[in-house]
């Protein structure tokens, strides 16, 4: 379908869906800025000739991280960034999903959650890294959260970049033994005994000295349960096998950084695998096909609203993280082991590229943003946010 089909959907039933829903203000918010990407309401630009032969008035757009029409040169940005940090090694892709019961949980506290989950990940795959068993090292790693499936309904687990190798204490870059990672089943059972303790501990309203804990630190039942059943169903989850998956290693990080890289911004859908909307159902083309005995799934258009909005992020999420050797506090470590694998000291990107520049990187076949009478680039002369459109941000 056309760019610009989700927000349609958005502007043809938002307004009937929010009065049969209780919506929270992140996904007002959300709902607001896809409806009005890219018009009037969120101000303009003009981009002009420098020798003055033309000049364009375009709007703005919202710059919202669900947005389907924005991120795109937000992601490009991070890639270039986590290109020029990669270290000159094979990678391995892990998955880390957690039981499906826990997502009442998680949306009721999502911004604590997520920060237990990715630390649960990551602690749970150092320690096992750092035991001589599997590598003996600290690794680098780079973890995306996502909550959604192919149907975009709730499915939470973790995307990790993984380096085949680290930097032992004595400062010598070892590769992984056998291209093996660790065992799967391994990972995710140390993932499951840990995430579950900090999830009680999280759900204990005292601290350890019997003070009332910050609203930051803590979890709190979901509707319809106490803490005590919350506290039955981990028990019951401990004992059920948890799912892990660590594919083959790669040979660089290109690929594996661009297959993430989809989810950090744009929302829980690409506009591409929409493949049809007659107004009242929207018809899904499958992301992973294979999966599935079918090519495409077919929602009615307030089912889609809802599983769109359901997964807006809260505010002050950080749905992407670097742990170990990529983690800022390790960059002198970082160095060492460029050092060793023959590369240059990371230099990390001062100077932002425009997004035009960006825009050349992505499409170099493509001439945007230029003169159609002297094939000057057009400059931005002047920029209107009419209130609303937020601070220019490029960070993913």
């Amino acid at each position: 379908m056309r760019p610009g089909i989700v927000q349609k959907i958005f502007k043809d039933h938002f307004e009937s869906y929010r009065k049969t829903r209780v919506l929270g203000r992140r996904q007002y918010h959300a709902a607001e800025n896809i409806m009005t990407c890219r018009t009037h309401e969120q101000g303009y630009h003009i981009n002009a000739c420098p020798n003055g032969d033309y000049e364009v008035l375009m709007h703005n757009s919202c710059k919202h991280r669900s947005c389907p029409q924005c991120g795109c040169t937000e992601t490009q940005l991070w890639l270039e960034r986590r290109k020029r940090q990669a270290l000159d090694c094979q990678y391995f892709h892990v998955t880390i999903t957690i039981s499906h019961d826990l997502h009442p949980l998680w949306r009721h506290n999502r911004k604590v959650f997520t920060n237990l989950m990715m630390r649960g990940a990551w602690h749970s795959l150092r320690e096992l890294l750092q035991d001589i068993k599997w590598l003996g090292a600290l690794p680098g790693a780079v973890a995306v959260f996502q909550s959604w499936d192919d149907e975009m309904k709730d499915h939470c687990h973790i995307h990790m970049i993984v380096t085949a190798g680290g930097l032992t204490e004595d400062n010598r870059w070892i590769n992984v033994k056998k291209d093996q990672l660790v065992y799967t089943p391994v990972l995710a059972s140390k993932f499951r005994g840990k995430f579950i303790a900090y999830l009680r501990e999280a759900l204990n309203p005292l601290t350890s000295t019997n003070k009332v804990k910050l609203e930051k630190d803590r979890l709190y039942p979901p509707p319809g349960m106490s803490i005590q059943k919350c506290l039955n169903l981990l028990n019951r989850l401990g004992r059920k096998r948890w799912h892990a998956d660590i594919e083959e290693p790669y040979d660089h990080a290109n690929g594996v950084f661009k297959y993430v890289g989809r989810y950090i911004r744009r929302g829980s859908i690409s506009e591409r695998r929409i493949t049809s909307y007659d107004n009242d159902t929207v018809r899904i083309a499958y992301a992973h096909k294979e999966k599935h005995e079918a090519r495409d799934f077919t929602v009615s258009a307030k089912t889609f609203v809802d599983r769109f909005l359901s997964h807006v992020p809260a505010k002050g999420s950080h749905l992407v993280r670097s742990f170990g050797l990529f983690h800022p506090n390790c960059r002198k470590r970082l160095d060492i082991a460029r050092n060793q694998l023959g590369q240059k000291p990371y230099e990390p990107i001062t100077e932002l590229p425009s997004t035009h520049e960006l825009l050349n990187q992505m499409f170099p076949d493509k001439e945007v943003n230029v003169c159609p009478h002297c094939g000057s680039e057009l400059k931005t002369v002047l920029v209107y946010r009419n209130g609303r459109s937020p601070t220019w941000r490029r960070a993913a």
